[in-house]
């Protein structure tokens, strides 16, 4: 069986109630060799600031940035993630398995 691909796309604030639903998914996930990938928008991008966030990233899955609300709210892109337009968000779901929406 192929490695499944499941993409996070989060556009809440880290401070809401899914950050620990979240982080124990992807926890989860990432045991079970699945392939990773968080797409951030709108508050979702306070998300980059995050130190238990960035531990868990650490090259062990792609992070992308929708390049409008990094602007919008001032913040700098990290080296481990990618900027994007959001049209790329479209090209994400097609290319996964499945999708999960936390907003």
């Amino acid at each position: 069986m192929s490695t499944q691909k499941i993409l996070f796309v989060v556009s809440n604030n880290p401070f809401s109630k899914d950050r620990r639903t979240i982080l124990k998914l992807i926890n989860h996930l990432l045991e079970l060799d699945t392939e990773i990938v968080v797409y951030l928008h709108g508050n979702g991008v306070w998300w980059l600031g995050l130190e238990d966030f960035q531990k868990l990233v650490s090259e062990r899955f792609k992070v992308y940035c929708s390049l409008q609300s990094l602007q919008k709210r001032h913040q700098s892109l990290p080296q481990w993630a990618l900027a994007t337009e959001f049209d790329q968000l479209v090209d994400l779901i097609e290319s996964s398995h499945k999708v999960l929406f936390f907003n």
